[in-house]
């Protein structure tokens, strides 16, 4: 299937479009990205700043900013910061969209320092992002959860899905939603850790085991076999919207890796760029940021180095080592009550 094929499936509406019902099969370790493109995303790191506390602030706010735009947040970059980093919150915008950063920021450090891949952390970062903290203004956002859905896979809980033709299993009165989960950690941590974060990113929001926030839950997840690694996190900046949403869609409807595999490709190129010291020829005005992420991510799908010298600088330098877990800034992340879906 190519990607013209996809999009000329996705020009019908998802009422025209055939249902698709949950396919177990997608639970395997494949289709994923190939073992030579994952590695490939290893190699282009060489650039990058020493992951401390430095570096941390800044995964906060962009990972912040950027899951929170996926979901619809009217927050700016620099918005964002005012927030996160010194708590400023814009009056005249929703305090939904407020609270969803803030979310992310508590998840984010929960993930920073509690990096083993497992269904407790994966559970507690989804009680983080979807906590409405007893606010009564946001009753009736999708965005967060009651305290009982929030960390705990759902039981009785039917979930559909907007705008798409996919139809989620649903085992009511079971431990099916919290067994699948346990099942995709379990083939996760056999995985390289690439192929671990696309195939987390893709699988935790295919079987929809939360009330609600499956997608964000399955963003900050994709990040803890990186991480494990030494590896930078996925910050999910500068990712288009539609072409995240059309990627995960022809998952779900077609069982397709084609469209996702270059959306997380490319994002974690960028993610890469924003982590690096970055060589003169590639700062300030005037750089060629978009050239240089054409010729890593052609790198990383065909092997061809690049032949720009400031280019290719991102692939010279000697193997990095893993970072030690550093302590966030602030109060410490706290493992709370659940709430619902997303």
């Amino acid at each position: 299937m190519t990607k013209k094929d996809i999009d000329a499936f996705f020009a019908r509406s998802a009422s025209e479009r055939q249902l698709a019902p949950f396919r177990e099969e997608l639970l395997q370790p494949t289709p994923n990205i190939d073992a030579e493109r994952a590695r490939r995303c290893t190699q282009i790191q060489a650039l990058v700043n020493p992951m401390d506390r430095k570096y941390l602030s800044r995964f906060l706010v962009d990972y912040s900013w950027a899951s929170g735009l996926l979901e619809g947040s009217s927050y700016t970059e620099l918005e964002t910061e005012a927030l996160v980093v010194y708590g400023e919150r814009q009056p005249d915008k929703p305090i939904e969209d407020a609270v969803l950063a803030l979310n992310h920021k508590r998840a984010a450090e929960h993930l920073w320092t509690h990096r083993e891949l497992s269904l407790e952390t994966i559970c507690a970062m989804h009680a983080l992002l979807t906590d409405d903290h007893g606010l009564a203004e946001l009753n009736g956002s999708d965005h967060f959860l009651p305290a009982a859905q929030r960390g705990t896979p759902r039981v009785y809980e039917d979930v559909n899905l907007a705008n798409s033709a996919y139809v989620p299993p649903h085992w009511p009165g079971t431990s099916g939603a919290r067994d699948v989960l346990v099942r995709i950690v379990d083939t996760a941590k056999c995985m390289e850790p690439v192929q671990a974060a696309l195939y987390l990113l893709t699988r935790i929001a295919y079987v929809q085991s939360f009330a609600n926030g499956n997608k964000r839950t399955s963003r900050i997840a994709a990040n803890l076999p990186l991480l494990a690694a030494g590896l930078v996190p996925s910050s999910f900046v500068d990712i288009p919207k539609a072409q995240y949403i059309r990627g995960m869609a022809a998952f779900y409807e077609l069982g397709s890796m084609l469209v996702i595999e270059q959306t997380f490709i490319e994002g974690y190129v960028r993610s890469i760029i924003r982590s690096s010291n970055l060589p003169p020829a590639l700062r300030g005005v005037g750089a060629d940021i978009a050239g240089t992420v054409k010729q890593l991510c052609d790198f990383i799908n065909s092997g061809a180095r690049p032949s720009a010298p400031a280019v290719a600088a991102f692939l010279s330098a000697p193997p990095r080592v893993q970072a030690t877990p550093v302590v966030a800034q602030g109060s410490p992340a706290r493992r709370t009550p659940s709430k619902r879906p997303g």
